[in-house]
């Protein structure tokens, strides 16, 4: 609806607003099928599983609409510049106004959902569609101005705006992608569980070290080393291991974690320098 009243109005704020819908749109149907190739087990190809599927599906949609946002909004300074007709603003207004009501719907929709399921995801969703109801509702604010004042830069103007959200949101969509490609940490704040976890169900874990962590997709990986008394014999040094793995299991729930375990202290007293 949005790209046939865009086509008929002429309007760049309703061209705009129609991209961020498309962007809505093709990042769900591209996460929908990156979500179940990440989702699938590893295998003797993909030891670590499929979850960077997902960082390419982000990749490629950001830079999709990103181009997009970029395009129009060079064509709104443009317009500014050498100016604009909009024509048929009824028609864009009955559009907008449909639009608005539909977000407003998704995110109720989203947000009761959320709020029964307790899924974070949803609830970041219905975020998002609550900056689309605000959105839709400026654009027809801008042709409503354009039908009574005639001033067709109103139209440019909020287009232009509208492009720099969408290319902002599109660089935030790029810049997730890119770190999970990379392996990027996944922060301090969850180091601070992991050895909070271990302290408090591992007391015997004299040193926790080296503690990296990644993710990709839905996956979480968690590699760290735990230093023991050097006394202990193997068999109860694995069991500890052990412990410390269920520990930052229950600390980052999905993860697959690694212990390796080293005596403590590593040399020997009588042969420290």
């Amino acid at each position: 609806m949005k790209l046939l009243a865009a086509i008929f109005t002429g309007s760049l704020a309703m061209a705009a607003s129609f991209v961020d819908s498309l962007m809505d749109v093709f990042a769900s149907s591209v996460n929908l099928i990156a979500v179940r190739i990440g989702g699938r087990p590893a295998d003797a190809d993909h030891r670590y599983g499929h979850g960077k599927a997902e960082g390419l599906a982000g990749m490629f949609q950001g830079a999709v609409v990103g181009f997009s946002g970029l395009f129009l909004a060079a064509e709104s300074v443009r317009r500014l510049v050498v100016g604009g007709v909009v024509t048929h603003e009824a028609a864009g207004l009955v559009v907008m106004a449909v639009s608005t009501a539909a977000s407003v719907w998704i995110t109720w929709l989203l947000r009761r959902t959320a709020k029964a399921t307790g899924s974070v995801a949803l609830s970041a969703d219905s975020v998002h569609y609550a900056s689309d109801v605000w959105m839709n509702a400026g654009v027809f604010a801008a042709l409503l101005a354009v039908r009574l004042t005639g001033a067709a830069w109103i139209d440019a103007a909020v287009g232009l705006g509208v492009a720099g959200i969408v290319v902002r949101s599109s660089w935030s969509v790029l810049k997730a992608s890119l770190d999970e490609l990379m392996d990027r940490d996944m922060g301090p704040a969850v180091e601070r569980d992991i050895r909070s976890a271990i302290a408090q169900g591992v007391p015997e874990a004299r040193v926790v070290r080296d503690v990296k962590t990644r993710r990709a997709g839905p996956n979480r990986f968690v590699d760290l080393t735990v230093g023991f008394d050097r006394r202990l014999a193997f068999a109860e040094a694995h069991r500890l291991s052990e412990k410390v793995r269920r520990a930052v299991a229950e600390a980052v729930p999905g993860a697959e974690v690694n212990v390796h375990a080293d005596p403590d202290p590593l040399v020997p007293a009588d042969h420290a320098s």
